[in-house]
Formats: C-alpha cells, structure tokens, sequence
C-alpha cells in the first residue's frame, strides 16, 4: 500500500491534508509509518484516509468543480454606517445600491441554475443590512428552492428583532467584527461620526448567539494582535462563548498604501495565528477543524458568481470595486457575460513546483487577490507553505 504525498507527520500525530483524517500514533506505529511500512492493525484506516494519491486530489477538484449547492454572492450596497480605519473599500466606496435591474437579474440567475440544487447566498456591502428590504424582497422570490442565507455584516443593526424576521426568510449564519477589547476596538470600527461600535455589538452577540450561528471574525494587525487574550476574556465575562471564532490578517490592499506599515509581517503571519488559536483553545474556545478545508475558494468555481450592486462580477469579495478584475456582467434575465482571463476552469492549475508538496490540497497555488497584492499577477503562486508547517500544529489541539 502506498502511502500519500499527503501525510504530514506532527509529533506522533498523521494528518492527511487532502482527507482531514488525524490519527495518534503510538511510537512503534510511528517509526513503521515513517519508514513507509503500515502496520496490520491500521492498514484499514490507512488505506482509507492516508493512501489517497495526486489522481485522487486531481477527482476531489473535479468533485468540488461539481458542486452541490449553488452559493452566490450579493454586494447590495458599498454605502455603510461605519468607517474602519482599514476598510479595503474606501478607496472606491459611493453612494449607490442594488438596482432593481441587478435584483431581477440575481433571481434570475439562482432559478436558471440551481437545477434542484440547494442555494446558499451569502449577502455583502459595504453594511447588506441597509438594504434589508432587499433581503426579504430577493428571499420571498425564489419559490421552490432549497434557499438559505448568511450575513457579513458589522453587527451593528444585527438586533434580536432583526434575527428573528429574517431566519423565517433562511438566514442560517452571520458573520460579525470585533477587533479587540473596547478601547481597542473602537478605535478601529467606529460609526460615521466617530462613535465607538463595541458595545453594540456586544449587546447584539449576547441576545443573538443562541438564535443564529455566529462567526466572529477578528482582524489582526500590528496594532491588536497583543490584545487578543484581553478579547477573548472579555467575550468570556460577557457570556459569549457560543460562537466560531475566525481570526483574519488585515493586508494591504489594491487601493491603499496607508496602512502597509500595520500588516503583520509574512514571515510572522503563522506565529501570530497559531498564538491565537492557543490562547483561545486555553479559555475554552473550539478550534474549528475545517480550518483545514480543502483549499478552494470562490476565485476557481465560476458559478458561484460575486456580484455587485451594478451588476459586476468579480473573482471574490476582495477585489470587488477594482475594474481591472471584473469577471464578467450579471444580465437582468440571469446570463453571464464573462471575461475568458479571468475564469475559474483557466486559474485553477496545479503546477510543477506544487505536485511533491504535501500542503497542496490546503492551497493550490495560494489566493489570487495575494498574488496580486504582491506583484505576482493574477495568476501568480502564492506559496505559504512555511505557515501551513506551523499551522497544522492545531490539529493535536482539535483531536484532544
């Protein structure tokens, strides 16, 4: 039996990135293992989660390319009530909202090719919340389909009573900001004019947490990243504790240079995260284990389209607002019309340089908005292999 280029070995512990099997060695199975020996009382368990080859890699893509649920994303407006010192939109962000053209045109194109499919869309701004009249009018729409929905919203006008109206609508998850303890925080995510947000959102998570699922993003940068223990305490002393924590590197951006000087560096970028997964593990936060997910994001499926309030497609949310990465159009009757250069089926391949390297089914080949961001084109490698050894560590944490 051969064993996978996938494996990694982390203490005594396999992890296979391409299935997300783990198992714990003891050390005779360990030293067999490594020599590429499987001892008889594993070999089922090997050979179902840690013998899969690059042929097997090569028919999860196509599996993945095959997707079962439709999950398309709307940018209802880029207006917001807040204005975040970082915010990626800032250099582009007006005074517009979805159209009605562009709404039809969304229905549209969810009835033409969901084919029985379930639907999950994920709804963006700027602040979606501003436009939740948009949100009802498009879930009422869409009779007969498998639909659901999320949010990433600031969670500022996230209420209970909010919550309540739309989850009969489909809203299954959200995903809101906080960026540190309140001093920090503030200072960070603030209203318009200047008022600090946390301790609406705090409000808002305490009433919320047992109603919705909650992803509760947290934006790293030189600034915060010594405050994130002082967070997680203080999200404990507020009794919020029933949420996914989902920790983020602020980066620099197609549209701003301002804030170069506050990205955590790439060679730290891994320390940083493995540090705040360990002290969230240490106050009884879960590690999600998909955190290991199959590494193929919205950029490579071409279906799942990224639309703007003007009917732009987009590769992902990140490059939204920048016309030199426009994917395409969204029709009123639901066509595409998309740029050849920039289609998912062109970006995905798997190159040489990645074929021997065990990280593959985490990356292949990087994000595309980072390889921009680096001076890399669009098609460019984004290697992060050096992160992923140290990253991977969590999975002794998931295991216990």
């Amino acid at each position: 039996m051969a064993l996978s280029k996938f494996n990694v070995f982390i203490d005594n512990v396999l992890f296979n990135t391409l299935t997300g099997y783990a198992i714990e060695l003891d050390q005779k199975e360990l030293e067999l293992l490594k020599r590429g020996e499987v001892p008889g009382h594993l070999k089922g368990i090997i050979e179902e989660g840690f013998s899969s080859g690059f042929r097997d890699l090569e028919n999860t893509v196509e599996n993945f390319l095959k997707k079962p649920i439709l999950e398309p994303t709307l940018l209802l407006t880029y207006n917001c009530n807040f204005d975040c010192s970082y915010c990626f939109q800032k250099g582009f962000r007006k005074d517009l909202s979805v159209s009605d053209r562009v709404i039809r045109g969304f229905i549209n194109y969810i009835l033409k090719n969901h084919n029985g499919r379930k639907v999950r869309v994920t709804y963006f701004g700027g602040e979606p919340l501003l436009e939740l009249r948009r949100i009802e009018e498009i879930s009422k729409s869409l009779p007969g389909v498998d639909y659901s929905f999320s949010l990433v919203t600031n969670g500022s006008m996230l209420t209970k009573g909010v919550v309540d109206r739309l989850t009969p609508l489909g809203l299954s998850h959200v995903q809101i900001t906080l960026d540190g303890p309140r001093e920090v925080h503030d200072r960070r995510r603030y209203y318009i004019d200047g008022r600090g947000s946390f301790d609406v959102i705090v409000k808002n998570l305490r009433e919320l947490q047992d109603r919705v699922k909650v992803v509760l993003r947290v934006n790293i940068d030189v600034h915060n990243f010594h405050e994130v223990d002082k967070l997680l305490d203080e999200l404990k002393s507020e009794g919020i504790s029933n949420v996914r924590l989902d920790p983020h590197l602020v980066h620099t951006n197609l549209f701003r240079n301002e804030w170069w000087e506050n990205v955590i560096p790439r060679e730290t970028e891994s320390d940083v995260l493995l540090t705040f997964w360990q002290k969230a593990h240490e106050r009884g936060f879960k590690i999600p284990q998909d955190i290991f997910r199959l590494g193929l994001c919205v950029a490579y499926v071409d279906e799942d389209i990224v639309v703007d309030p003007e009917g732009k497609i987009y590769p992902c949310w990140a490059f939204t607002g920048n016309h030199l990465y426009v994917k395409g159009r969204l029709e009123e009757d639901g066509t595409l019309t998309l740029n050849e250069k920039l289609l998912g089926r062109k970006t995905l391949r798997i190159r040489e340089e990645c074929k021997e390297c065990p990280f593959l089914p985490l990356c292949f080949g990087g994000c595309r908005f980072l390889s921009v961001l680096e001076g890399k084109g669009y098609n460019g490698l984004d290697c992060r292999r050096e992160a992923y050894e140290k990253i991977v560590k969590l999975v002794k944490n998931i295991m216990r």
